[in-house]
């Protein structure tokens, strides 16, 4: 290369760089003392610590997610366990009745009457309630018509027979009744 060519470059250049001293940064600034760790050791370790409890509470909140997903499943699948404890107080009752046939009739009449209002009370508790039909105007929604009966005493439309009670979990029919359902004595009866 020619000096000119060796000028021109070093116009293009700018002026040459300097080598950089122990301990001294770009911009020319000494560092900490001599042996002691600089501003870019101590950002570095700054940042190993930020990622070590970055991951420390990834595995943390993974964790978290698995425990959750187990309870959860764990919740649905044991969902009625009180409800099951609650119905095998009932049996307990009904195989005492049956323990007891051959008493006195009315004794075991009187059983049964307080196991149905056991039974009924602990459905009352999950929220499980029967209606009666009997009397009320037949509603297809929450009644099927088993049968119809001529009658002159209820208006047409009116429930006069109840084979099974129309029952709700909540506010939801999970059972439709089975009902007779009146006509007029001029329609046929089916």
């Amino acid at each position: 290369m020619t000096r000119k060519q060796e000028s021109a470059k070093a116009e293009h250049n700018g002026p040459a760089e300097e080598e950089l001293k122990p301990n001294q940064d770009v911009n020319g600034a000494q560092g900490a003392e001599a042996g002691g760790p600089s501003e870019v050791e101590e950002l570095h370790k700054e940042l190993a610590e930020t990622k070590d409890r970055y991951v420390r509470l990834m595995a943390d909140f993974e964790n978290f997610k698995k425990r959750a997903l187990k309870e959860q499943s764990e919740l649905l699948k044991y969902q009625g366990e009180r409800l099951v404890a609650d119905l095998l107080e009932v049996l307990d009752n009904l195989e005492l009745a049956l323990s007891y046939s051959s008493a006195d009739a009315d004794k075991l009449k009187a059983g049964l009457e307080m196991t149905h209002k056991l039974f009924v009370e602990k459905l009352g508790r999950w929220e499980i309630k029967g209606e009666a039909g009997m009397g009320k105007a037949f509603d297809p929604q929450k009644h099927q018509a088993i049968s119809r009966v001529a009658s002159a005493d209820a208006a047409p439309g009116t429930i006069v027979g109840e084979l099974k009670r129309a029952y709700f979990y909540k506010d939801k029919l999970i059972r439709v009744g089975e009902v007779v359902v009146a006509v007029s004595p001029e329609q046929p009866s089916a």
